[in-house]
């Protein structure tokens, strides 16, 4: 099991086990990576790094300061992640918004239209059906928390294949159409669209817990 957990080497991680690698957005990573993307794409740069470095049956994406727990208190162990994955295809956090909704959160916080055009794009690249079920998610109250994840190689492989092709052709689009590129967009706008992509495909996800360090 590899858990990749970002942060930069500002901040203070929780202390690591063999299973949880620190991975620093401010540092160089040899061979395969998107170092030069991080502004934009955040902790999707350490899932980009993984993703194409990492062999283990079981991954996961974690952030320094919060991590996915199973009692409450401790990081996720491997016998852990391993039983639950035995029925589920994903481990994951969700928060809700009972009062607002998913779509007035993102129009509050300025958010609703690069996340739309992202989703015109998806209709151009996966057919309307997609980016139709992906504005009905929007419509909800509830989405996959930070990115972060424990899954299955085969499952977080199926996903990494379609976020950083779809998103990389939209944020050079943009680029290409002269519209300035919001710090942190990428991975704000897959943040609120990974539950999405877990529905659509039909992936089986059990809510874990998170805690704050």
């Amino acid at each position: 099991m590899s858990i990749y957990v970002v942060g930069s080497s500002r901040n203070k991680f929780l202390p690591l086990d063999g299973f949880h690698k620190k991975f620093l957005v401010d540092e160089h990573h040899e061979g395969d990576n998107i170092d030069w993307l991080n502004p934009w794409y955040c902790e999707l740069t350490g899932l980009y790094y993984l993703w194409k470095h990492d062999e283990d049956d079981i991954v996961g994406l974690e952030h320094y300061r919060r991590y996915l727990t199973v009692d409450g208190w401790n990081p996720i162990k491997r016998d852990e992640a391993e039983n639950y994955l035995k029925k589920y295809d994903v481990l994951c956090v969700k928060v809700g918004y009972p009062y607002t909704g998913i779509k007035d959160y993102l129009i509050k916080n300025r958010k609703a239209e690069a996340t739309n055009s992202y989703i015109a794009l998806l209709a151009s690249m996966y057919g309307r059906g997609y980016a139709d079920h992906c504005v009905n998610y929007l419509n909800g109250h509830e989405h996959v928390l930070g990115n972060m994840f424990v899954a299955k190689r085969e499952t977080a492989n199926q996903y990494c294949e379609f976020l950083f092709k779809s998103m990389y052709t939209w944020f050079r689009l943009q680029q290409k159409m002269g519209i300035p590129v919001e710090g942190r967009i990428c991975g704000y706008i897959s943040e609120f669209l990974f539950g999405a992509w877990l529905e659509a495909n039909g992936k089986k996800v059990k809510t874990i817990h998170l805690r704050m360090t």
